[in-house]
């Protein structure tokens, strides 16, 4: 048994390692497209995991979790057998679906000698692998919303599977591969199904620090905003994992860098240390993203004095958003803090007319607060 988990781990990595496999209908050797895994593809035992699918056709089947000799899994696979269907006539689609450790989609398989047609039975071209493989890498494409009567009008096409190309909806064309509509969308829904979600849990389950940190070092954004999304499952965190979420706040991304200080979980901020190095990144982070920096520094709990007074200090130069941003990072501290209220109440002196009034206005609402 051993030996065959190996020789199918083998045969994996080449699949997974290697580049896009062009095709022919002489190739004898499986059609495979695969993007970059996350985690490097050392398969040492392959986990069967029973899953509830969503799907009519097969509501329980079986998820292969891929593992590293870690115990650790590194990508996924189903092997699909259905069919797909329109105006009464079928074919039979056999393919093995693969996922990244993320849940993202990874790539997908044929069985030698199968391969995929569109209307009257004609194959795939080379260019049709690759566009379906471009739809298929896309989460967020517009297929997904449409339901299976809307993708082809009301028009009833004798013997003919997917329907001519004119008969496809306008509103279709764009997001799947011409003359194979049912084929592309029926692939995509497979993907980001539930099965995409029975991956994901497995994943979680199997998540520790060094693990996180892998994934959230992956090249993929898809990789790090989803490690991202889960340090708070976490029970211990290393420093490590702490830099690289702090290396993430000063992100050329603007995107991510705002996710990353979205992220940090709450319990970090109870920590003096991280908080004084989560207040270093002030001065790398995106100007647009300072307002929010100070915003969950202002949310910590039992915050750090030296850091408040440090706030205070950068006050001056400070306008806009910023300074509005960092005035009610320290609101709740002023009343029982005497020399943070005096370095603020000292910008009611500053040559700037409109910082000096948004200071009195501020001082004037906090004195107000206290006395309710």
């Amino acid at each position: 048994m051993m030996n065959r988990v190996l020789t199918m781990g083998i045969v994996l990595v080449v699949s997974l390692c290697g580049n896009t496999v062009a095709w022919s209908q002489q190739q004898v050797a499986p059609i495979r497209y695969f993007t970059e895994p996350t985690l490097p593809q050392d398969v040492y035992l392959i986990h069967p995991i029973p899953i509830d699918t969503g799907e009519t056709a097969a509501p329980k089947d079986t998820l292969f979790q891929l593992m590293s000799l870690e115990g650790k899994p590194v990508s996924y696979y189903r092997s699909v057998v259905t069919e797909v269907c329109f105006d009464n006539s079928c074919r039979l689609l056999r393919v093995n679906l693969y996922w990244n450790v993320t849940g993202r989609y990874l790539g997908f398989e044929l069985p030698p000698h199968e391969f995929l047609s569109k209307a009257e039975h004609e194959p795939f071209t080379l260019d049709e692998y690759l566009r379906l493989h471009d739809i298929l890498t896309d989460s967020l494409s517009p297929i997904g919303s449409f339901t299976y009567e809307e993708l082809v009008p009301m028009r009833p096409v004798i013997g003919v599977l997917d329907g001519i190309t004119g008969a496809t909806s306008q509103n279709v064309l764009q997001y799947v591969v011409k003359g194979a509509v049912f084929t592309t969308y029926t692939i995509w829904n497979l993907i980001y199904g539930d099965t995409q979600r029975e991956v994901v849990k497995a994943t979680e389950q199997a998540l520790d620090a060094n693990y996180l940190l892998a994934i959230l070092n992956s090249a993929s954004v898809w990789d790090r905003h989803w490690a991202l999304n889960r340090l708070s499952l976490l029970s211990d965190t290393p420093g490590v994992l702490k830099d690289r979420v702090l290396d993430l706040v000063c992100s050329e991304s603007y995107n991510l860098a705002a996710h990353a200080i979205e992220a940090v979980p709450q319990a970090w901020c109870a920590e003096s240390a991280f908080q004084q190095a989560l207040w270093a990144e002030f001065d790398c982070v995106q100007y647009a993203l300072k307002p929010a920096l100070l915003r969950k520094i202002g949310a910590c709990d039992h915050p750090d004095d030296t850091v408040l007074l440090d706030i205070a200090r950068h006050l001056p130069p400070m306008n806009g958003p910023v300074l509005t941003a960092g005035l009610e990072s320290l609101r709740k501290y002023l009343p029982e803090n005497q020399a943070l209220l005096l370095r603020v109440a000292a910008l009611l002196d500053h040559e700037n007319r409109f910082v000096a009034n948004q200071v009195k206005k501020f001082l004037d609402e906090v004195t107000a607060d206290n006395l309710e």
